[in-house]
């Protein structure tokens, strides 16, 4: 490696320098939302959605770790795509991801938007009015090429892991078991319902591509990040589910679960305290998405040249978008579910890619994760109803654009295979990148 080599690449990862970017890739601002809107459509039977959802994003960790270490740095979401399903599937996984990002930006403000409206204690116009001041603010931060660094967005996540702990030891006390009861309100149907709108917690695994290159040993060291990212999170997300319905009881459906909770657990400080957090992590995770989908959007838009009209289409796509979407919501013409269930489905079929991908791609224990997890994730996007729909067809009119671009140097091929004299038989092997996608590594939300 020569000198300058070593003054332009990133400096490595540690195994705990890469769980804790792991970890503050997968929790965000949904986290202070999600809980809520699950134990409204599922009653106490949510924990089991929470719970049921959990071993699918064990299984998705599985492959994406391996993913990461067959197709390298220089990949994303649409590049596995693309490896195991052609280049067209993987130009809709890009844009799949983009629609997601740019749909789920009100989204993430509308739950900063809540939190402040909690603590003012005003009605629910002033969370639209929240969000759109919050919308404006990080498009502004886009637009003027200022992004969150890394060790700010850590800081951000140690916030709501303090703010979760907090709620949830500070509120046990207050739980009854006569909260547990009906447990499922609306039968098993609620129980489905719930679990589509929750996948928006889990979205995030994807991020361990560009992870991979500044891992010393990524064979030995990504189990151990995966492992230990999945761990935490899990925690966070049981306890706080669990609180949720313990300790708030009919309460448990509100739009501002942490706040319920910190409000129990320390009283009239916890909404000042949730607010603070949710609108600082909304943010770090707006303006985190936003960067991601502008980094695919100058790729798709012909690489360097093309930064400028790249970020700019994504500011205005997420600007019109959320004032439509935040005005109808303000409106009463769409509720907080039906605008979480658009981004959900979107990013459903870009793991959908990439898990059915993996199964062409991989073999062994990993190949037989990936099925199943395939198998969950396209019950749950068929699940998700009209909104599977608006995703199919952002993914139909994506794929039928023309020729995908020479550039983007899209190299798809099945496993290749070597023959191995003691099984008697030729195996399939791992021999590098499968795929390079316009250059770009694409990290999730």
């Amino acid at each position: 490696m020569t000198d300058d080599t070593r003054r332009t690449s990133p400096p490595r990862l540690s195994t705990a320098g890469a769980a804790a970017l792991y970890i503050g890739a997968l929790l965000g601002p949904s986290l202070l939302l999600l809980p809520g809107l699950a134990a409204r459509e599922a009653g106490p039977a949510s924990v089991l959605v929470w719970l049921g959802l959990l071993v699918l994003s064990g299984l998705i960790a599985l492959v994406f770790t391996r993913l990461g270490t067959r197709a390298g740095s220089a990949t994303g979401v649409a590049g596995y795509t693309a490896a195991g399903l052609g280049p067209r599937a993987g130009q809709a996984a890009a844009w799949c991801f983009l629609a997601g990002v740019v749909t789920g930006a009100p989204v993430v403000c509308l739950i900063g938007g809540a939190y402040v409206a909690e603590l003012l204690g005003a009605g629910g116009r002033t969370a639209y009015v929240a969000a759109l001041c919050l919308l404006v603010l990080v498009l502004a931060i886009r637009l003027g090429g200022v992004w969150t660094g890394t060790g700010l967005q850590l800081a951000l996540v140690a916030v709501l892991v303090t703010l979760v702990v907090v709620a949830v030891a500070g509120a046990a006390p207050e739980a009854r078991a006569a909260h547990w009861t009906p447990f499922a309100p609306d039968g098993w149907g609620g129980v489905a319902r719930a679990a589509s709108p929750l996948m928006l917690a889990f979205v995030g695994w994807e991020a361990v591509a560009p992870l991979t290159a500044r891992l010393r040993d990524p064979r030995r060291q990504l189990p151990r990040v995966v492992g230990t990212a999945f761990a935490v999170t899990a925690l966070l997300y049981l306890g706080l589910a669990v609180a949720t319905v313990a300790v708030l009881g009919p309460r448990a459906g509100g739009p501002v679960p942490l706040a319920a909770l910190l409000r129990v657990a320390i009283g009239g400080y916890g909404p000042v305290l949730a607010a603070v957090g949710a609108v600082a992590l909304t943010l770090a995770a707006t303006n985190a998405y936003l960067t991601g989908a502008t980094s695919m959007a100058v790729a798709l838009a012909g690489g360097d040249a093309g930064t400028r009209r790249g970020t700019a289409g994504i500011v205005a796509a997420v600007a019109a978008t959320s004032a439509l979407l935040l005005g109808a919501a303000g409106a009463g013409l769409v509720t907080t579910a039906q605008l979480v269930a658009v981004p959900t489905a979107l990013f459903l079929l870009v793991y959908l890619g990439c898990m059915a991908a993996a199964v062409r791609l991989l073999a062994g224990p990993v190949r037989l994760a990936a099925g199943p997890a395939c198998a969950v994730v396209g019950l749950l996007l068929a699940g998700s109803g009209w909104a599977a729909l608006v995703a199919a067809a952002v993914a139909l009119l994506a794929g039928a654009r023309g020729r995908p671009d020479p550039s983007a140097r899209v190299r798809s091929r099945a496993p290749e295979r070597r023959h191995n004299p003691e099984a008697g038989r030729s195996e399939p092997v791992d021999s590098g990148p499968a795929s390079d996608v316009c250059g770009q590594s694409v990290a999730g939300p």
